[in-house]
């Protein structure tokens, strides 16, 4: 596996400051940053605006995993812009945690009796307890997501795009629905994020939504309500709406995919290859 390109840029409590506003063109500058981050661009350095930026919020699992890096340094290298990864969850916990529970192609653990599958669920719940209140509150994460997103304004940035994966997808939501982004926050990916009905009637700006076919946690019901919530914003208001269910698809996949089952490996670069694409509509066009 290929080395992160990027560096890890710490907050405030660990004396980070900017000196010359990252994104500001070099002006003269002191940011005090509030969230530390994963910072990346293209390797050879050439970045097409030094405006425009990227921001990749991960799963539950933070920046545990390598997966996160190595995506946003893909986005750098095919955007050519500074991609950042905010560490909006501290302390997240190891994903390996919820192997047992946590399918990751459809039917993996059909055969399982009822008695394992409880014995499982239980183990799991013993070993996760400290996390529970971050994983059943997800608004609970959005004071630090929005704080991340500000302090990419505040160092110069006029232009931003958002991805979110699983728990990442949910902060989309919630920062697409604040009114305070609207000026800087223009277009958003959200992949099998959880259902946040609340924040549909703020967004406004253009969405992709890609989800799992086998989703306990945004399930058909929640597609379906989803759909004509923004098949009729689409209709009245003109909002740019676009929503894919990939086939034989289970929560993660965008994120953690077990790259050895194909309907998962098709939809995971599916699902990152059009957010390429996607960013580059909405945040390139004139350039």
């Amino acid at each position: 596996m290929e080395p992160a390109q990027g560096e890890r840029e710490g907050d405030a409590g660990e004396g980070s400051v900017d000196d010359d506003g990252g994104g500001g063109g070099g002006t003269e500058s002191r940011q005090v940053r509030r969230v530390a981050r994963y910072h990346t661009q293209p390797a050879d350095g050439v970045v097409v605006d030094d405006k425009v930026a990227v921001l990749l919020y991960t799963d539950a699992f933070g920046l545990s995993m390598p997966n996160p890096k190595i995506q946003a340094d893909a986005f750098a290298e095919h955007l050519k812009l500074h991609v950042f990864v905010p560490e909006y969850i501290p302390e997240p916990p190891p994903a390996e945690l919820f192997e047992p529970v946590a399918p990751i192609y459809p039917e993996q653990y059909a055969n399982r009796s009822w008695f394992t599958t409880i014995r499982m669920f239980f183990g799991v719940i013993t070993k996760v307890y400290p996390w529970l209140p971050m994983l059943l509150m997800p608004k609970k994460q959005v004071p630090l997501a929005q704080a991340a997103l500000e302090d990419l304004v505040q160092e110069g940035y006029t232009t931003l795009g958002a991805i979110g994966y699983c728990r990442g997808g949910a902060m989309v939501e919630y920062l697409f629905s604040n009114p305070a982004n609207n000026t800087s926050l223009r277009c958003g990916v959200m992949c099998h994020p959880s259902p946040e009905r609340a924040t549909y009637e703020g967004i406004e700006k253009p969405s992709l939504w890609h989800l799992a076919d086998h989703d306990q946690m945004f399930g058909q019901k929640e597609i379906d309500h989803l759909k004509e919530v923004f098949d009729k914003k689409k209709v009245e208001k003109g909002v740019e709406f676009e929503c894919v269910v990939h086939p034989d698809t289970v929560h993660g996949f965008a994120a953690r995919p077990t790259l050895d089952h194909e309907p998962t490996k098709k939809a995971f670069e599916e699902a990152n290859s059009s957010a390429i694409a996607f960013f580059r509509k909405h945040l390139l066009s004139g350039v």
